[in-house]
């Protein structure tokens, strides 16, 4: 090898050396960086003697960072879902606590039985219509909570509507600067690094699938199908409610006019925050609506009053709610009824009545004897409060919209909801629990396949320094020869 050929191999080699520790240097600085993958330049021969750079090259593992996108979309879906059962399960609060519906069916119940025992008691008569008012209260609280759940999730779903197309657009950048950059021949590494982060962020809000396609161009899908970006970015859109109608569904997500939630998507969303929201939304708020809604039309119907001469109709007694002419009929679900449940005020020390109506009916008109029970006015009657009584221990028909049991006792039927609501929650948190666990190893492989190594590549840089330095030594041995021929002439 002649002397200028050892000079050109040695300079090409300093030059290998600046650009390895550039791209060293780069891995070291964005270590703790999230998805940030570790670069490495790749080195061929060149013809006759020295090396040059071929390209810088990222570590990849498409099917961990599938894995992620998967798991992080599952995670977001059950944590959504378990934050808005978490509000709902507030309703009913500590068992021991006895504020929850159930519960205080119960102690309604036991006032009524206390107040059998002494019907001439003032003060038992007064427990009994607290008791009342307190599972009227708990009714319309568990109510506003549901109204309060769903409104969040409607406008948890909107925030994440506006996060996706915030994200698609940045994606749109970002991959035509991937493709642009694929073209030339650019180092488009860190670009892809920020690409995958937007495809990790996107998928915590709907669930999603990739394809890759020639000059590094990428497509996404909805894990429905649906297309989301291909080549441009199709528009997500979503018509949020103010303030929802008990009973009614939410509006659907659209995504390039294709319906993507509710009862009429055609390719529905399997994953994602927005899937979570949507089910907390429509599905468990809903159905616990119904819930709450049927027990205060049981409590309607099993305290109201009949005519005690003849012909008249069933009317709202001890319980009426807002806007109530008659009594509701058996079976039939009157949504938004527990958020307008009440304590008639005829009965209501609070609101001037009297406690004793209980026992002597005429609670709907004290003026309209024709629904007067205790006719005599005998402190000692108690038939009416025990027909109470039985009427609370009689089984109803309730609604398919509740999704509970066909029928059953008021008592039964409100622990039933308990049961239905924690074990709901119950399944949601273990879900959560595993996806978010499942997210978290996944993420950690695909960290230790694709990140940076601080110890390697010290260790590396160790190892470009003294090839630096054996180049470095070489071209001075060459300068020295060099110099020693001139000499010499």
């Amino acid at each position: 090898m002649t002397l200028s050929a050892s000079l050109s191999s040695a300079n090409s080699s300093l030059n290998v050396a600046g650009e390895r520790t550039s791209v060293v240097s780069r891995n070291i600085a964005n270590a703790d960086r999230a998805f940030y993958t570790r670069k490495s330049v790749e080195v061929v021969t060149t013809p006759g003697s020295g090396v040059r750079t071929s390209g810088v090259t990222r570590a990849e593992d498409l099917v961990l960072f599938r894995k992620v996108l998967a798991s992080g979309s599952s995670s977001a879906m059950n944590s959504a879902l378990l934050d808005s059962l978490d509000l709902l399960n507030a309703t009913i609060n500590d068992v021991e606590l006895d504020s929850s519906p159930a519960a205080l069916v119960n102690s309604l119940a036991n006032a009524l039985q206390s107040y059998a025992a002494q019907p001439h008691s003032q003060l038992a008569a007064e427990a009994a219509v607290r008791s009342a008012r307190d599972l009227a209260s708990s009714l319309n609280n568990a109510a506003a909570t549901v109204q309060q759940v769903r409104n969040d999730a409607d406008l948890g779903v909107q925030s994440s509507v506006d996060r996706i197309n915030s994200l698609v657009q940045q994606f749109q950048g970002v991959n035509s600067q991937i493709v642009k950059g694929t073209v030339t021949g650019a180092d488009v590494t860190d670009y892809m690094d920020q690409r995958d982060e937007l495809l990790a962020k996107l998928s915590n809000e709907i669930g999603i699938r990739t394809l890759s396609r020639a000059d590094n161009d990428m497509a996404i899908y909805t894990d429905s199908g649906v297309t989301l970006f291909d080549r441009s970015p199709r528009t997500v859109t979503f018509q949020r409610t103010p303030n929802l109608t008990p009973g009614t569904p939410g509006n659907s997500v659209f995504i390039d006019g294709v319906p993507v939630t509710g009862a009429n998507a055609t390719m529905p969303l399997q994953s994602g925050r927005i899937v979570g929201l949507v089910q907390a939304r429509d599905d468990i708020s809903l159905s616990y609506e119904a819930q709450l809604d049927e027990m205060a039309r049981v409590l309607v119907t099993a305290f109201a009053e009949s005519d005690q001469v003849g012909g008249g109709p069933d009317v709202p007694g001890l319980f009426t709610y807002s806007g109530a002419t008659d009594v509701p009929p058996d079976g039939v679900l009157i949504s938004g009824l527990a958020s307008r449940l009440r304590v008639n005020a005829n009965v209501d020390p609070d609101a001037g009545g009297l406690a004793t109506r209980l026992r002597d009916g005429a609670i709907s008109d004290p003026l309209n004897t024709d629904y007067l029970y205790n006719t005599t006015g005998a402190a000692s009657y108690s038939d009416r409060i025990d027909e109470l009584l039985t009427k609370m221990n009689t089984a109803y028909a309730y609604d398919p919209a509740a999704k509970l049991s066909a029928s059953g006792t008021l008592s039964n039927f409100a622990s039933i909801s308990v049961g239905w609501l924690q074990e709901g929650r119950k399944v949601a948190d273990d879900s959560y629990q595993y996806q978010s666990t499942l997210y978290n190893r996944s993420f950690e492989a695909f960290s230790r396949t694709t990140g940076v190594n601080l110890d390697e590549e010290l260790s590396l840089m160790l190892e470009i320094e003294r090839s630096f330095q054996t180049s470095s030594k070489l071209i001075s041995v060459i300068d020295s020869m060099y110099s020693a021929l001139l000499g010499a002439i």
